[in-house]
């Protein structure tokens, strides 16, 4: 089976990175994201719509592939936090927070 990447944007800012994704066609149900070595993954099923029955599936380029996309995420990404939506307009939004290092850390000597 054939898997196609799905397009996405990264936005990074000082707090967090941002994945926006658009999910054309791919049921929210059908959508796993998982993550390993700093690597986010997601796969999904491209859903056909509704037709008549009288109609014969003639040529098959949108429906018959499952997507599969990864991104490399950085190292100074912090997992537990992440956090994900979905808009009305099935665009999937992906918040992955940094691991915030304070400037300076002060250190008490006891």
């Amino acid at each position: 089976m054939t898997l196609i990447d799905i397009p996405y944007d990264v936005f990074e800012s000082d707090k967090e990175i941002v994945i926006v994704m658009p999910l054309w066609w791919i049921k929210k149900d059908s959508v796993v994201l998982h993550l390993k070595e700093y690597k986010l993954y997601m796969t999904g099923r491209r859903y056909k719509p509704a037709l008549r029955d009288d109609l014969v599936h003639v040529e098959k380029n949108c429906y018959r592939w499952e997507i599969k996309t990864v991104v490399d995420l950085p190292p100074t990404v912090y997992f537990k936090d992440m956090h994900t939506t979905l808009s009305p307009e099935n665009i999937l939004t992906i918040i992955v927070p940094k691991n915030i290092e304070p400037d300076t850390i002060h250190v008490e000597i006891e």
